[in-house]
């Protein structure tokens, strides 16, 4: 466990919090923290992101709280994020520019599962998410009960950055029939396995696309609001 260097005993008193929160969240192995419901705003998502450095977690459950944008983008660029491989940032209020910087992070190369889901992104953090060169080894991304679009499932539906990527929720977002055709012929992602789409905008046209693309029956598991397509 370490702290970062700190400007005198008024600093090490003000995030006195945050070791015991770690000490209370911390696994025996310190190889997962869970920060979970715990009233993180943007202004102690700074406080930890300036102050603490875990080289030894690997998986961290910061969802259920209360962090933007300016919070994410702090965390972002922090120590304490780069040793993760989960990161579990659902039930925040995350949008477009969080994604963005997300997306963008040298200190996320090595996550393999992200969970964002419940948040308010839409295509624009999609498409920066689908865009990521950082986020090349992710295996799982959550985005589902967001604000996507179109545009969005789009561009995720092309990526070829996230070519690592074996499961895709969107789920409850606002996909209609661009983003469906989009996602039926499925050209980049090539490692993709599970497809979920349920409960966004019911278009019959794209949901018969999604249900006779050869490409999706190839998966082991598409679920969307038409009878079992794949696996």
């Amino acid at each position: 466990m370490e702290f970062l260097p700190s400007s005198g005993a008024v600093m090490a008193e003000d995030i006195s919090y945050i070791r015991k929160w770690i000490k209370r969240g911390l696994s025996k192995d310190k190889k997962t923290l869970d920060f979970s419901n715990r009233g993180i705003d943007n202004e102690i998502a700074a406080d930890l992101a300036e102050n603490v450095a875990l080289p030894d977690i690997e998986i961290l459950y910061i969802h259920t709280n209360k962090i933007k944008d300016l919070g994410v983008e702090e965390l972002a660029q922090s120590e304490f994020f780069e040793p993760l491989k989960e990161l579990w940032m659902y039930e925040n209020k995350i949008g477009d520019d969080g994604a963005k910087a997300l997306a963008e992070s040298d200190a996320v190369t090595r996550l393999r599962y992200l969970s964002l889901y419940t948040n308010r992104i839409g295509d624009e953090g999609a498409v920066s998410l689908a865009n990521s060169k950082s986020l090349s080894k992710l295996e799982k991304l959550d985005l589902s009960f967001n604000r996507i679009g179109d545009l969005g499932a789009e561009a995720l539906a092309n990526s070829t950055c996230l070519k690592n990527l074996k499961e895709l929720h969107l789920d409850a977002n606002r996909i209609g029939l661009r983003g469906m055709q989009a996602l039926s012929e499925l050209s980049g992602l090539q490692n993709l396995q599970i497809l979920n789409l349920s409960y966004n905008l019911i278009n019959p046209q794209g949901l018969e696309l999604l249900h006779e693309s050869k490409r999706l029956q190839e998966l082991n598991g598409v679920n969307t609001d038409y009878p079992h397509i794949g696996g």
